[in-house]
C-alpha cells in the first residue's frame, strides 16, 4: 500500500536534503577545481576542465531529477521577470553559433557556454542564504590550499631553494602560479577569495581569516600581475565605498574621510602599477597590439560579431607581426583578446556586449535595491555583508579581465558562474518553485527497488571503468614516482568514492523511474567527460615518444585523436610525426588510423592529418608552413624517383603554402629558407637570394628598431645568403 506520509511534507525533506547534497557537491568541486594537478605532465589544465564539466553534470542531474520526482513547474510569471536577461543573452549566444564558420572547431566553447549556464540554473534553484554561506566556507578551504602552496613557491624562488617538490617551479621564472598553473590566473583566483575571506572576516572576526587573507595578498603580489594589483585596489574601493557608505550609521559623520583615503589609497595603486609597467613595457605593448588587431576584427562584423569561441581561429588572420616578437612563437598562441569585454564584441558583436552589459546592470541594480533593505536594520548585518561579498568577487573579476583572459579560464569561470547565481539569490529571493498538489506520496515496489540495483551497479561498472583507464594512465606515466603515484590515486580514489555516495544517496531518495534515469545519464556524461583528459595524456604520450624518434608515437596520437577528433592542434602534431618518421613503404597500419582499404605511406598520412587540422582552423599559420614543408619533401621524394613532374606539382603547391604562412606570419624565418632552398633546388639562386634578403630586411609594418635588429643581425640569414651568393656566383 501507498505511504500515509503526505507528499507536501516529504517532498519539502527531500528537496533540503537534495540542494544541501548540490551545495557540498559544488562545493568539493570547487576545492578539487582549486588544487588539482595532473602529475604525469605536471599540467593542471585538462584535469580541472574534466572535473569541471563531471561537476556540472552531476549537479544539474541532481537538481533535475529533484524537479522530475517532485513533479513541480520551475518557472513561474515572477521567474521568467526576473531571468528575462539572462535568457536572452542565452537564447542570442547559442542562436548566433550557428551562423557563423568553423562551427565544428568552436563546438567546444558552445558546449562549455551551455554548461556554464546549466551551472547557474542549478545554483539560482537550489540555493539560499544558508547554501551560499556553506559554499564560500568551502572556497575558503580551497583558497587556504591555494595559498600555502603558493607561500611554499615563493619561499623556493626567494629564499629556500628546494623547498617545492614538484619540479616546475621556474616555469614562469620568477612568478607563482600555485596549484592554479599561471600567475595571472592564480592572481584571479586571489582576488575573489580575498574578497570572501574579506566578507567571512567582517561577520565574524578570527585570526585564521587574517592570516588567510595576507597570504592571498602575498600570492597576488608574487605573480606580478600589474593588472591584478589594480583590480584588487578597485575591488578593496569599491568593497570600501560601499561598506563605509551604507553599512553603519556610526561611520556617518566620517565618510568623506573614509571616501578620500579610498581614493588615495586607489591613485596610489595606479601609480605603483604605473612605475612597475614602464619598467616592464613589453606586456602592455602586447596588449595594446592585441587590442588594436581586435579592433580590426570588430569593424567587419560590428552587430553581431563572429559567432561564439571564434576568436582565437580569427584573430591569426589579424595578428600583427610584434605580437610574433613578443610571443617569441611562430603558433596560434594568443587565444584571447586580453580583455573580456572586447572579445565579447569580437565575438558576439555589439549586440552581444549589449546583452551581456544589461545583465550585469541587472545584477548591479537588484544589489543595491537589495543592500539599502538589508541595511536598513542591523540584524541583517550578516546577509548584507553575504551580499556585498557575492558582488565584489564577481565584479573584481571582471575589472581584472579588462587586461587578462582569466574569465576563460575554467577554474575562474566555474566561481565566477556560482558567484553571479549567488548574487541572483541574495538579489531577488530564492526562486520558489509552485507546490505540488497533496497527494499521497507513491511506495517503492519492487520493480523500484530493482532499478535501483541496478542503477548502483551502474554507477559502480563506471566507477571501475574509470580506474582502470586512470591505472592505465598512472602507472607508467608515474614510474619511479612512487610519492606522485600515490598521491594521485588518493585524490582519485576520494573523488570516485564519494561521487558514487552521492548519486546512490540522491537516487535513494527517488519514488520515480525518470528521476533514475536522469542520475544514470548524468553518471555517463560524467564518464564522457574524462574522455578529452584521456586524449591529453596519450598526445603527451605520444610527443615524448617522438621526441625519443620512437615509431610508436603515431599509435598514441591516433589513440588521442579517437577520444577528441576535433582538436585541430592534435591532427597538426601528428601530422608533424608522419612526416618526421618519413616512412615511405606503402603499408596498411589501422592502429596509426589508415582506412582498411589501401595501403599509404607517412607523407600520405602527415597529409591527410594537415588537411584535417585545415578544415578546422583555415587562417593557422603553422599548419599552412607544416603543409608547405610537407609538400617540399614530397617533392624532393619524386625528384629522387625522376618523376619531374610529379615533382613540379609538389613543388607548386609547397611554394602556395609557405607564401599564405608568411601572410598570417611574416616574420618566420624557416619559411622565407624554405622558399629559398625550393629556388636553388630550382638553380634560380637570384630568387633565393631574394627570399632570404626579404627575411633580413623584416616586415614593412614592423618599425620597432629592436625587432628590426633582430633581422638584420641574424648569423643564420647572413650565412645562408652568403652561401647562395657564392653558390651561385652573385
Amino acid at each position: 500500500m501507498a505511504k500515509k506520509k503526505p507528499l507536501l511534507k516529504a517532498e519539502a525533506e527531500r528537496e533540503s536534503v537534495c540542494g544541501d547534497l548540490i551545495t557540498r557537491w559544488l562545493g568539493l568541486a570547487g576545492v578539487l577545481l582549486s588544487s588539482a594537478l595532473f602529475l604525469f605532465n605536471q599540467d593542471s589544465a585538462q584535469v580541472k576542465i574534466t572535473v569541471f564539466y563531471a561537476a556540472v553534470s552531476g549537479a544539474f542531474a541532481f537538481w533535475l531529477s529533484d524537479i522530475f520526482e517532485r513533479r513541480v513547474k520551475v518557472f513561474s510569471s515572477r521567474s521568467l521577470a526576473l531571468l528575462f536577461p539572462f535568457a536572452l543573452y542565452f537564447l542570442y549566444t547559442v542562436i548566433s553559433f550557428f551562423f557563423h564558420p568553423y562551427i565544428l572547431a568552436r563546438l567546444g566553447s558552445l558546449i562549455r557556454f551551455l554548461a556554464y549556464s546549466a551551472l547557474f540554473v542549478t545554483v539560482i534553484f537550489s540555493f539560499n542564504n544558508r547554501r551560499t554561506a556553506e559554499f564560500i566556507k568551502y572556497l575558503l578551504a580551497a583558497a587556504w590550499i591555494v595559498a600555502v602552496y603558493g607561500a611554499v613557491q615563493i619561499l623556493d624562488k626567494y629564499l629556500l631553494p628546494g623547498i617545492d617538490v614538484f619540479k616546475w617551479t621556474d616555469f614562469f621564472h620568477e612568478r607563482i602560479f600555485s596549484t592554479i598553473a599561471n600567475p595571472n590566473f592564480l592572481a584571479d583566483f586571489c582576488l575573489f577569495s580575498f574578497f570572501a575571506a574579506l566578507g567571512s572576516f567582517l561577520a565574524k572576526p578570527s585570526k585564521s581569516l587574517a592570516v588567510l587573507m595576507i597570504l592571498l595578498i602575498l600570492n597576488i603580489a608574487f605573480t606580478l600581475s600589474k593588472g591584478a594589483w589594480l583590480a584588487l585596489a578597485a575591488g578593496l574601493a569599491l568593497f570600501g565605498f560601499i561598506y563605509f557608505n551604507f553599512f553603519s550609521e556610526k561611520y556617518k559623520y566620517h565618510r568623506l574621510k573614509y571616501n578620500l583615503i579610498i581614493s588615495a589609497v586607489l591613485l596610489f595603486a595606479v601609480l605603483a602599477a604605473g612605475v612597475f609597467t614602464a619598467k616592464r613595457m613589453q606586456s602592455v605593448n602586447f596588449r595594446l597590439s592585441t587590442w588594436r588587431s581586435a579592433a580590426e576584427m570588430i569593424e567587419v562584423s560590428p552587430a553581431f560579431g563572429t559567432g561564439k569561441g571564434s576568436f582565437r581561429y580569427i584573430y591569426t588572420a589579424y595578428k600583427r607581426p610584434e605580437i610574433f616578437y613578443m610571443e617569441g612563437l611562430h603558433n596560434g598562441e594568443t587565444q584571447h583578446a586580453e580583455n573580456y569585454f572586447i572579445e565579447q564584441t569580437c565575438e558576439l558583436g555589439i549586440a552581444g556586449l549589449g546583452l551581456f552589459l544589461l545583465l550585469l546592470i541587472w545584477q548591479t541594480l537588484g544589489f543595491f535595491g537589495r543592500l539599502k533593505k538589508l541595511c536598513s536594520s542591523p540584524q541583517n548585518r550578516k546577509d548584507a555583508l553575504l551580499l556585498l561579498t557575492c558582488f565584489t568577487a564577481p565584479a573584481v573579476i571582471y575589472l581584472h579581465n579588462l587586461v587578462d583572459v582569466s574569465a576563460y579560464f575554467v577554474s575562474t569561470a566555474y566561481f565566477l558562474t556560482v558567484f553571479n547565481a549567488m548574487l541572483f539569490v541574495l538579489n531577488f529571493g530564492p526562486i520558489e518553485t509552485s507546490k505540488p498538489q497533496e497527494v499521497q506520496e507513491p511506495a517503492r515496489g519492487k520493480l523500484f527497488k530493482f532499478l535501483y540495483i541496478l542503477f548502483a551497479a551502474f554507477v559502480l561498472f563506471i566507477i571501475c571503468v574509470l580506474s582502470r583507464e586512470f591505472y592505465e594512465m598512472s602507472s607508467p606515466a608515474l614510474k619511479d614516482k612512487a610519492l606522485y603515484f600515490y598521491f594521485y590515486w588518493f585524490f582519485f580514489l576520494i573523488s570516485a568514492g564519494y561521487s558514487a555516495w552521492a548519486f546512490l544517496r540522491r537516487a535513494w531518495l527517488c519514488r520515480r523511474t525518470a528521476s533514475l534515469l536522469i542520475l544514470a545519464l548524468a553518471a555517463v556524461f560524467i564518464y564522457l567527460s574524462f574522455q578529452p583528459f584521456r586524449s591529453d595524456f596519450y598526445a603527451a604520450a605520444g610527443a615524448g615518444l617522438a621526441g625519443r624518434n620512437n615509431p610508436a608515437a603515431p599509435s598514441y596520437y591516433y589513440k588521442a585523436l579517437k577520444l577528441n577528433p576535433f582538436s585541430p592542434s592534435l591532427y597538426q602534431f601528428s601530422g608533424i610525426v608522419f612526416q618526421n618518421r618519413a616512412d615511405l613503404a606503402k603499408k596498411n597500419r589501422p592502429y596509426e588510423g589508415d582506412e582498411p582499404e589501401g595501403f599509404f605511406n607517412d607523407y600520405d598520412r602527415a597529409l591527410k592529418a594537415y588537411k584535417k587540422s585545415l578544415a578546422l582552423i583555415p587562417n593557422d599559420t603553422m599548419i599552412h608552413y607544416n603543409l608547405g614543408a610537407l609538400y617540399h619533401d614530397m617533392a624532393k621524394a619524386s625528384a629522387r624517383r625522376g618523376n619531374m613532374k610529379e615533382a613540379q606539382e609538389y613543388y607548386n603547391l609547397a611554394e602556395a603554402s609557405l607564401k599564405k604562412s608568411l601572410l598570417l606570419d611574416p616574420v618566420y624565418d624557416n619559411a622565407y629558407y624554405r622558399l629559398a632552398n625550393i629556388a636553388l633546388e630550382h638553380n634560380d639562386y637570384r630568387l633565393a637570394a631574394n627570399w632570404v634578403n626579404l627575411y633580413i630586411q623584416g616586415p614593412e609594418e614592423v618599425s620597432n628598431p629592436l625587432y628590426i635588429a633582430k633581422h638584420r643581425n641574424d648569423p643564420k640569414a647572413q650565412n645562408h645568403l652568403r652561401g647562395i651568393k657564392a653558390a651561385g656566383g652573385l
